[in-house]
């Protein structure tokens, strides 16, 4: 990927990030980079700092001024013209010491203070490395969304301001109705009548319009720290290793993703609330005590009856909730995998045994969930009746505080009606009890995702070396976790760069693991693997990939365009490059006919293809980065034999400049390649050309002599 000088603050981000001892260039932050990699603004840059493992903070800052910031040195400052240079040093002479990213010494720079002020544009980008230890480190628990929440307390404080004002005008209608009854019916005087009328009116206004206000102040905080926490819990799961979704079915893994907002919700909802309710009870208790001490204290008795029956249905409630969403995620995986392979449950005619699934793991649900919320309603009713007798026990006792003088009746309606208001707070404090189980349930489950280790941690990279093909396993194995077979043994093997290669042997002999060990997918077990001299787990992943063109047997076509999906790794290309591509790939001629060409809107997957147009619209766009490496697993399987000739006579073409690897049951497509690999049971049985091969190897030949009768 090139970078045009218009995006020199990538480069200038890079040159901070080596600064702090991240081996990170400006193509690997590019790379990085889910938003606009056009732009060089300090909008741009922080996102992508944040996403390389910086903490980032814009600032604008005087030109004069710039010498108080000499703690955030090194820094990106931006010029008026939009580019930016690294601020190193501000002198007591009034120079400065800059890095102009695009120079080609890369030497720091003095240049005078007045003319760096002639062109500074007045912003900085102040980066600061994020903790060491990372999150995976720490595990994941309630913490982990904490920065999101904490990057939005400006907002959250005003919304506790609006809610503590709030619980402040709820006590003018209390007020009123003790008013009314004590002086206004006693003594029948009409314009105190009027004056608190219209006192209480005004409350009831100003409390409708901050609660609006509240509401939409937490509106927009929550829906800021979704965003955040969306964006990053994807770069989390996108930056996991194939092995865990092989694992993981993608019915659970759903499932587990969505406790992400359910855990926001507990976090941002029912907690920050509840907190902020609670602390109202610093002025409603007191104020209660001021009422009727011992009326008081039969609030608090039954709210602690409130609290000992959640205490005793917690445990309960929990083991109920885990057996309901362990079912629901079985569920969840069933229908998952159903309308993903919908055409051969339909061939194979096994509707009426999915339904039959279906029904019983949805009874299985139906019956957990029903004795979820039976609990629930129990509990409910419980607590609500309590709730009632408290009520009752308030007006009886109340009643003999009136008949003793103890207390007047306005004062008791009062206190009912500010009893309700501490009752409550209490409810949601206990009732909060239960809701963390459950929302420790939803941290568990999302866990087994964040919990997960990435394939390379975030602001590590590694090296990023030019690549022709030179492919070399020096005595590799590799087993599969949980399996104690190699599915590869000892395996070295030396592939000359430009060479065109191809892989045969049986099934599950280790061909694709193979090729899964060249791309990165695994690790070697023991045994070291090298692309032209360089041990591959040194190479940076993105770099490693960028550079080697895959096409599977099976290729996933996204929704959008022909050519959205043929330009997918390299979005800025020219369409007379994808007309190139996709007619090196055997791809041109469908693609004129199709109704509107390479405009023409694919279905997800692109189902509205053949399989042999999908095979071949993916070597195209594997052909499209012109990588040194090309990788062909299967991928003549699905082509017919016209669509099959046709790749064969571009594939010299295809291989010009590049090694090709060529996975293939099909030897007759491998008779003219360089080399023949022949694997068996993880074992390299022999490397040699077709005529030798069919000469001296056994498996070679019966695999040859089979397809040929």
């Amino acid at each position: 990927m090139r970078i045009e000088p218009p995006h020199s603050a990538w480069r200038a981000l890079a040159v901070v990030a080596r600064h702090h001892r991240r081996d990170l260039d400006a193509e690997g932050i590019l790379h990085a980079v889910t938003g606009d990699r056009t732009a060089g603004t300090p909008e741009a840059m922080a996102a992508a700092a944040a996403g390389v493992g910086f903490e980032a903070e814009i600032r604008a800052v005087a030109a004069a001024d710039l010498g108080a910031w000499a703690a955030g040195f090194p820094c990106l400052a931006f010029l008026a013209n939009g580019q930016a240079v690294v601020l190193l040093r501000c002198r007591a002479d009034g120079r400065v010491t800059i890095i102009d990213p695009l120079a080609t010494t890369g030497a720091p720079l003095v240049i005078e203070g007045a003319s760096f002020a002639d062109h500074y544009g007045g912003t900085l980008l102040l980066l600061r490395p994020g903790a060491a230890t990372d999150e995976a480190e720490a595990g994941f628990g309630l913490s982990w969304f904490l920065p999101a929440i904490l990057r939005e307390r400006a907002l959250l404080t005003q919304v506790a301001m609006a809610a503590l004002l709030l619980h402040l005008l709820g006590l003018a209608v209390p007020v009123y109705f003790q008013l009314i009854i004590d002086k206004v019916l006693v003594h029948a005087v009409s314009s105190t009548l009027a004056v608190l009328t219209i006192g209480v009116v005004g409350a009831l206004l100003f409390e409708a319009f901050f609660t609006f206000i509240r509401r939409q102040l937490l509106i927009h905080a929550t829906t800021r720290i979704d965003l955040r926490l969306s964006l990053k819990l994807f770069g989390h799961l996108v930056g996991l290793p194939l092995t865990f979704f092989d694992r993981l079915p993608t019915g659970i893994l759903v499932k587990h993703l969505a406790q992400a907002e359910k855990i926001r919700e507990f976090l941002t909802g029912r907690l920050f609330a509840t907190l902020i309710d609670v602390t109202v009870l610093v002025v409603l208790l007191p104020l209660l005590f001021l009422y009727s001490f011992w009326l008081t204290l039969v609030v608090l008795g039954f709210a602690a009856a409130i609290g000992l029956v959640l205490f005793l249905v917690m445990p309960v409630f929990r083991a109920r909730l885990s057996r309901l969403y362990a079912a629901d995620g079985r569920r969840q995986a069933l229908l998952v995998e159903t309308i993903g392979g919908m055409a051969t449950a339909k061939a194979l005619a096994l509707e009426p045994r999915l339904a039959r699934d279906w029904s019983d793991l949805s009874a299985e649900t139906a019956a957990l969930r029903r004795g979820v919320a039976s609990l629930s309603a129990s509990v409910g009713v419980g607590t609500g009746l309590i709730e009632k007798l408290m009520q009752v026990a308030i007006i009886a006792i109340g009643a003999l505080l009136v008949f003793d003088g103890g207390m007047s009746v306005g004062a008791l309606v009062a206190f009912q009606m500010l009893a309700g208001r501490v009752l409550g707070p209490l409810s949601q404090l206990t009732g909060l009890i239960s809701e963390f189980q459950e929302t420790l349930l939803s941290v568990r489950m999302l866990g087994e995702v964040m919990n997960a280790p990435p394939e390379r941690r975030a602001g590590q990279s590694g090296a990023r070396p030019p690549m022709r093909g030179h492919i070399e396993f020096d005595a590799v194995t590799f087993r599969y976790p949980g399996v104690l077979r190699p599915a590869l043994d000892r395996v070295s093997l030396s592939l000359p760069a430009g060479a065109v290669v191809g892989i045969v042997g049986r099934s599950g002999s280790g061909k694709t693991t193979l090729t899964r060990l060249i791309q990165g997918f695994h690790a070697a077990e023991e045994g070291v693997l090298r692309i032209d001299g360089v041990d591959v787990r040194a190479i940076d992943l993105a770099h490693l990939r960028q550079n080697i063109g895959t096409v599977l047997q099976e290729n996933f076509l996204f929704r959008g365009t022909v050519r959205d999906n043929i330009a997918m790794t390299r979005p800025e290309a020219p369409v007379e490059d994808v007309i190139a591509a996709a007619e090196l790939a055997g791809a041109a001629d469908f693609i004129q006919r199709l109704p509107q060409g390479l405009d023409t809107v694919l279905e997800e997957g692109g189902s509205n293809l053949s399989g042999g147009q999908r095979q071949r619209i993916a070597i195209a766009r594997a052909l499209l980065r012109a990588p040194p490496i090309l990788l062909f697993d299967e991928a003549t399987s699905a082509l017919d034999p016209e669509s099959e000739a046709s790749v064969r006579a571009n594939m010299r073409r295809m291989a010009e400049g590049r090694s090709v690897l060529i996975v293939s049951h099909r030897l007759s497509t491998l008779a003219d390649a360089d080399l023949i690999v022949v694997i068996d049971d993880g074992r390299i049985v022999d490397v040699a050309r077709h005529a030798v091969l069919l000469e001296r190897c056994d498996i070679y030949r019966q695999l040859w002599q089979g397809q040929s009768a």
